[in-house]
């Protein structure tokens, strides 16, 4: 064998290694406490500058989000984003791919929430999703989010929640000690996925106020990585932030039982599988 097959030879056998060996650790307590506490900049930085920390301090402008053109699913029709919440605040889920896993969870935790949010709170949950690849946006909608979910054709959204340019994540995210937690986190919920689609660019979640005092983004977290998941407990913070209904007693004890829930890990394990109220577009999605 020659020396130069022989040294590519030995790179595969270690590369491999160390996969087998981060398998490994991810799926002891030890080693995953161990692996999150290496600092992700150890792995390849200059590939992952990309999806280095954003600020998140300053939100996009209401007016940026208003005048984006969302196309509804059903009929192909094209609608101005600001009707979403024209008539009530609301809960905006920016969706990297919704064959991923990852995504998927991340939705079925936030729907699992949705008597609280929608129903008893008052907000409209919507998810937007940039690519509609035969039923891929059907499957999603229909086994996880179960609501409401507009085609942004231009990727505005994804552009406006990464500051005004779209965040992409390539393959070496799998190279970051946060990605393999998330990993974990998804392989203990059980939600599965697909591989169908463009993963690259990154999403997050919106809060947006609307009331007689005018409209206004209280509420924005920019996906950093494959898997980050805007954290439930600020989520339920922002919506009753925001509600018409802030401050009922009801309302406390409801959002303080979700808490809980979410806090226990229990969320996904009494998942309502009956219909969900949807948002018609046409009906100012109130």
């Amino acid at each position: 064998m020659t020396e130069p097959a022989s040294s590519f030879k030995s790179i595969i056998l270690v590369t491999i290694f160390a996969v087998c060996v981060s398998l490994f650790a991810y799926n002891t307590e030890v080693g995953k406490d161990f692996i999150d506490k290496v600092p992700d900049s150890f792995f390849l930085a200059i590939y992952i500058k990309q999806t280095a920390e954003m600020d998140t301090k300053d939100f996009t402008p209401i007016e940026v989000l208003r005048d984006i053109t969302l196309t509804e699913l059903k009929d192909n029709t094209t609608f101005k984003a600001g009707i979403i919440w024209k008539s009530n605040p609301a809960l905006i889920l920016v969706v990297r791919r919704p064959g991923c896993q990852l995504c998927r969870e991340e939705s079925m935790r936030i729907s699992s929430l949705r008597e609280l949010i929608s129903e008893k709170m008052g907000l409209n949950m919507v998810a937007i999703v940039h690519e509609n690849l035969n039923n891929e946006v059907e499957d999603f909608n229909q086994g996880f989010w179960k609501g409401t979910v507009y085609f942004d054709k231009e990727k505005a959204f994804f552009s406006a929640i990464g500051g005004g340019k779209i965040q992409y994540a390539g393959l070496t995210n799998i190279l970051k000690p946060s990605v393999w937690s998330n990993i974990r986190r998804n392989y203990n919920s059980g939600v599965g996925g697909n591989f169908k689609g463009d993963g690259s660019v990154l999403g997050g979640l919106y809060i947006i106020k609307s009331d007689t005092k005018g409209e206004e983004v209280i509420y924005q977290y920019r996906e950093k990585v494959w898997g980050d998941h805007a954290p439930l407990e600020e989520v339920l913070k922002a919506c009753e932030l925001v509600s018409p209904k802030n401050g009922e007693a009801s309302i406390q004890s409801d959002i303080k039982a979700a808490l809980e829930k979410v806090k226990s890990e229990t969320l996904l394990s009494n998942k309502d599988e009956g219909p969900s109220k949807t948002c018609n577009s046409q009906e100012s999605c109130g």
